[in-house]
C-alpha cells in the first residue's frame, strides 16, 4: 500500500523503520541456529518485524530514498533485505534496476537479503521484480535471486497451493535455465527443478547435472534428484530399482561435493570462510537426510569433516549408533558444549536435570578480551563427558531419533510446536525424510510456518481417518 501523493511522510520515523527492518532481519535470518528461540519468541520477534515492513510498505515511494541510502552506506545483507522490500512495493522499473546494479556488484554480501524479501513480500509485488530479473537477457546474478526466491515462495506454498497464485514458478523455462553457461544460474535451476516432479525432461537434465562440472551445480543436482527420487518421480514399471539407484547415486556424489567443500573451507578465509561454511553446514544437512539411518559406515566420512560439521550431521541424522562420536568430542572444550546439546537432542536426556554437567570454569579476573576464550556456543551448558558415556540409554540404533524416541510426524509437529528454533530445524529435516511435502521452513515468517504446520496437521488426520 502507498501513501497518496499530497501526503508526506515523517523523514525520522521511515529512517526508523528502515534500519530496524535491517536489524531484526539480520537477527530473524540468523535464528535457526538458536538454542534458546521459542516459536512463541520467534512470533512476538516476526511481530516487530512485521510493524517496520508495515512502516516501509505505508511510507511507499517514501521509503526509497533512506532504504537506498543504508544500503549504500552499510552494504550489509539487512540493508538489502531492507531497500528490496522497499524497491519491489514501490515497483518502479528504473528503481529495481538500480537496485540491481547494487546487489551485481556485491552478490556475495546482499544476494541472500534480496532474495529473503522477494520472499517476505506481496506475492503480486514480488511477482512485479521476480519477472523483471528473470526476463530473456537477464543479468545472472538476479535471474539467481529471481530463482531463488521462486523455491522458497514455493516451498511456502507446497502444503497449500491454493493460498496464492503459485502457477507463476512453472513457466519458468527450467531447461533452458538448466543448460546455462553460468554456472550459477544452474546451480539456483537445480534448486528449483526439485519441485517439478511431473517434467520429464526437467527430472532427466537434473540426473545429467550430477556430472556437472561446478561443484554447487552437482550438490545441488544431487539434493534435487534425491527429492525427486524420494517421492518416486523416476519409478517406471520397467525398472522398479531406478528411484533406489539414483538416491544412491545422489548420496554418492553430495558426499563427494562435501568433502570437496571442507577443503575449499580449509584455505578460505574471512567473508569466503562464512560463505563456505554455510554452504557446508546446508550441503551436511541434506546429506544427513539423504543417508539413510543405519545404512553404512559413516566413521570415516565424520573423521574427514570439520568436527563441527559432523555433530551437526549426527544431530540431523538422527541415529543413536553416532552419539559414542558425539560423546568423545566432549573431550575437546572447542566442542563440548555443542556435542553435549547434540547428545541431549537425540537422547531426550536432560543432562542438567540428570546431573551429568561440570561446573562452569571460573573466569580470571586477569582475562583480556584477547586472552578470553570465545563460546560459539553462549548459552549451552558443559557437559560431563565421563559421567554421559556410563549413562545407560535404550534407543534403537538404525532409526532417526530425537528427543529420545523415533522420529514420526506427530511427534515431529509436536517439537515443532514447543522447541528452540535449533531443535525445530532438525524436525523440520526429519518431517521432509518421513514425506518430501511436509515442509515447514523454519526461517519463514511465524504464519506461514503455523500454516504448513497445520496444513500437515489436518493431512495427517485425513489419513488417519481413511
Amino acid at each position: 500500500m502507498q501513501l497518496q501523493q499530497n501526503r508526506q511522510v515523517i523523514p525520522a520515523m521511515v529512517r526508523r523503520h528502515v534500519e530496524d527492518t535491517a536489524f531484526y532481519w539480520s537477527q530473524y535470518d540468523v535464528s535457526e541456529q538458536s538454542f534458546t528461540l521459542s516459536l512463541s519468541d520467534l512470533i512476538r520477534f516476526n511481530g516487530t518485524l512485521q510493524a517496520h515492513l508495515d512502516g516501509i510498505a505505508v511510507a511507499g515511494s517514501g521509503a526509497w530514498p533512506f532504504a537506498l541510502a543504508a544500503l549504500e552506506r552499510w552494504n550489509k545483507p539487512g540493508e538489502a533485505f531492507a531497500c528490496t522490500y522497499a524497491a519491489i512495493l514501490d515497483g518502479d522499473p528504473a528503481r529495481l534496476d538500480l537496485l540491481a546494479a547494487h546487489i551485481q556488484a556485491s552478490p556475495d554480501a546482499l544476494l541472500r537479503g534480496a532474495i529473503s524479501a522477494l520472499a517476505w513480500a506481496p506475492w503480486p509485488a514480488a511477482e512485479r521484480a521476480i519477472a523483471r530479473w528473470s526476463a530473456p537477457g537477464a543479468e545472472p546474478v538476479m535471474l539467481v535471486a529471481a530463482l531463488r526466491a521462486l523455491n522458497l515462495i514455493n516451498q511456502c506454498l507446497v502444503s497449500d497451493p491454493a493460498s496464492t497464485d503459485s502457477d507463476t514458478w512453472l513457466q519458468t523455462p527450467l531447461p533452458e535455465l538448466l543448460a546455462s553457461p553460468n554456472a550459477h544460474v544452474r546451480a539456483a535451476a537445480c534448486r528449483l527443478a526439485a519441485q517439478a516432479d511431473e517434467d520429464e525432461q526437467v527430472k532427466q537434465l537434473v540426473k545429467a547435472a550430477l556430472h556437472d562440472g561446478d561443484l554447487a551445480v552437482r550438490a545441488q543436482a544431487a539434493i534435487a534428484v534425491a527429492r525427486l527420487a524420494r517421492d518416486g518421480a523416476y519409478a517406471s514399471r520397467f525398472d522398479e530399482q531406478a528411484d533406489h539407484e539414483l538416491r544412491l547415486r545422489s548420496v554418492d556424489t553430495l558426499r563427494h561435493c562435501v568433502a570437496s567443500q571442507v577443503a575449499l573451507l580449509a584455505g578460505a578465509s574471512g567473508w569466503f570462510a562464512k560463505q563456505a561454511r554455510r554452504r557446508l553446514e546446508r550441503w551436511v544437512e541434506h546429506l544427513a537426510w539423504m543417508i539413510e539411518p543405519g545404512s553404512g559406515e559413516l566413521a570415516t566420512m565424520l573423521a574427514a569433516m570439520p568436527v563441527r560439521s559432523a555433530l551437526h550431521f549426527v544431530a540431523c541424522h538422527g541415529d543413536p549408533a553416532h552419539l559414542p562420536f558425539v560423546v568423545h568430542q566432549m573431550n575437546d572444550p572447542a566442542t563440548a558444549r555443542y556435542a553435549g546439546w547434540v547428545w541431549q537432542v537425540i537422547s531426550g536426556v536432560d543432562i542438567v536435570g540428570a546431573g551429568l554437567i561440570l561446573a562452569q570454569p571460573a573466569v580470571s579476573a586477569d582475562a583480556t578480551l584477547d586472552s578470553a576464550p570465545v563460546d560459539a556456543d553462549f548459552g549451552l551448558v558443559l557437559p560431563n563427558g565421563a559421567a554421559i558415556a556410563r549413562h545407560r540409554l535404550s534407543l534403537p540404533a538404525g532409526e532417526r531419533c530425537i528427543n529420545g524416541q523415533p522420529a514420526d510426524h506427530a511427534s515431529m509437529l509436536e517439537i515443532m510446536e514447543g522447541s528452540s528454533q535449533a531443535i525445530r530445524r532438525i524436525a523440520a529435516q526429519h518431517l521432509q525424510s518421513l514425506d518430501p511435502l511436509f515442509i515447514v521452513p523454519v526461517r519463514a515468517p511465524a504464519a506461514i510456518q503455523l500454516q504448513c504446520a497445520d496444513t500437515i496437521d489436518a493431512l495427517m488426520d485425513l489419513e488417519h481417518a481413511a
